[in-house]
């Protein structure tokens, strides 16, 4: 059997060559499957796991996969011609075995670094390119729930057959690590008082942990404190909202904007000042909110935080106000990068201290649908909808359940329509998550 140049042509002398795919159809009516006989081989020439290339098949065509250790095969449901699919096995070296660069099979994959290793990065050893995988494609998410060892095989430990992750696995995964959190946070808060100065009166002192709890924001839960900020929190929130100059959030009646011309004729010369008032006030809260996101970005936390504490009580704004104005000044076209990496400590204290979630769920995806539908960057950020959703999924600001909800309900505005159709991709990643376990399952059975 001669072998094949990876990653295609036809040139003798090409160093990297691999056996071509072996298919078997095996089977009939209902039990049609397609074996990959020497899948083995195949991912040993590519360096790559051969669940990886089995898996990446069976996506590509729609079915499901298993694979036999014991023979070294992987299986595919339904019969498909052994040229389709070593034509989908070279879709596979190009995505996810080529550098994007120098375009040769030298690129080792890596899991990201840090608590949360959601990403997927290719170090290629001839050129020295380093970059993100395409982690919207479901083999990314096997991939991660199946990672590889430093041989390139998968290590053991991962989620067995399917690889697929439940959204109740999903759900017990980010309780434990809250749960894990909350206690790392009371051993610290042991800490700081056992140490001279840890607990005293006024605000608390702020480190860069990104695990420090809401409390610095100094917010009261007493009973009163609580009834008089549910007294209060509609009229800030029209407040804000009138001096973003959005749509109402939440767009259950789908009411069109004001005509300011048609109000400027009826109050005359007092709603002139109104709403020149109004536009000074919205300018001075996004100079300091800018000012504070900048501290962010330079990994001043501390100061950023104490930052929008004072400019919340200022012109008193609760967490979802300041996250309305932190959308408009902190984030440019590299918004996901920005939230999951630049801002993410800021966000994720910002987040802590909203009293209720869910409020503040549908306030975050409002604000995406705002910036990737009418901000100055909304020609490259539409297109990024899935990305900016899935940076604010994976840092714990948005719930599987939020985003899906949000989808589904759908919009009357134009713009509303424009970002969910962008962000299909990401919506059916996360339901084909489900599926794609429900599936494995069925045919383990």
């Amino acid at each position: 059997m001669s072998l094949l140049n990876i990653g295609g042509g036809d040139d003798p002398a090409y160093r990297y060559k691999m056996p071509p795919v072996v298919g078997k159809k095996e089977g009939i009516g209902n039990g049609k499957k397609t074996v990959i006989v020497n899948a083995t081989d195949v991912g040993k020439a590519l360096k790559r796991a051969p669940q990886y290339l089995v898996k990446y098949c069976a996506v590509e065509l729609g079915a499901v996969s298993t694979f036999d250790k014991e023979q070294g095969s992987g299986t595919v449901n339904g019969w498909h011609e052994t040229a389709v699919l070593q034509e989908k096995t070279n879709k596979f070296i190009k995505e996810w075995v080529l550098c994007p660069k120098c375009k040769l099979p030298e690129t080792a994959m890596e899991m990201g670094g840090g608590k949360k290793s959601k990403d997927i990065y290719f170090d290629c050893k001839a050129c020295g390119y380093h970059g993100v995988a395409d982690m919207m494609h479901k083999l990314a998410t096997f991939i991660l729930n199946n990672p590889p060892d430093a041989t390139g095989k998968i290590a053991e430990g991962g989620t067995a057959k399917g690889g697929k992750v439940s959204r109740e696995d999903r759900k017990a995964q980010k309780a434990a690590k809250r749960a894990g959190k909350e206690k790392d946070d009371e051993d610290e808060d042991d800490e700081d008082e056992a140490a001279p100065g840890g607990a005293g009166g006024g605000l608390v002192d702020i480190g860069d942990d990104d695990d420090d709890d809401a409390g610095d924001w100094a917010v009261d839960t007493s009973a009163d404190a609580v009834a008089e900020r549910e007294k209060s929190a509609q009229a800030s929130f029209d407040k804000i909202e009138a001096a973003m100059g959005s749509a109402k959030v939440s767009e259950d009646k789908g009411e069109p904007k004001k005509d300011k011309k048609k109000d400027k004729k009826k109050g005359g010369d007092d709603d002139d000042w109104g709403e020149s008032a109004l536009e000074s006030a919205r300018e001075q809260i996004g100079e300091e909110v800018k000012l504070a996101v900048d501290k962010s970005a330079e990994g001043k936390v501390d100061e950023a935080v104490k930052m929008l504490m004072a400019t919340s009580q200022k012109h008193d704004l609760e967490p979802n106000d300041l996250f309305g104005f932190i959308f408009d000044v902190a984030f440019d076209e590299n918004a996901a990068k920005q939230i999951s990496t630049t801002h993410k400590k800021l966000l994720t204290k910002l987040y802590k201290a909203a009293p209720d979630k869910k409020k503040t769920h549908k306030f975050l995806l409002a604000s995406v649908e705002r910036l990737a539908g009418e901000s100055a960057h909304k020609e490259v950020l539409l297109k990024k909808t899935p990305h900016v959703l899935k940076a604010l999924y994976d840092i714990d600001l948005l719930e599987e359940d939020a985003i899906v909800k949000w989808f589904d309900k759908g919009s009357k505005r134009k713009v509303g329509k424009a970002v969910r159709e962008a962000a299909e991709p990401f919506v059916k990643w996360l339901q084909e998550a489900d599926e794609g376990s429900d599936e494995d399952e069925d045919d383990e059975e």
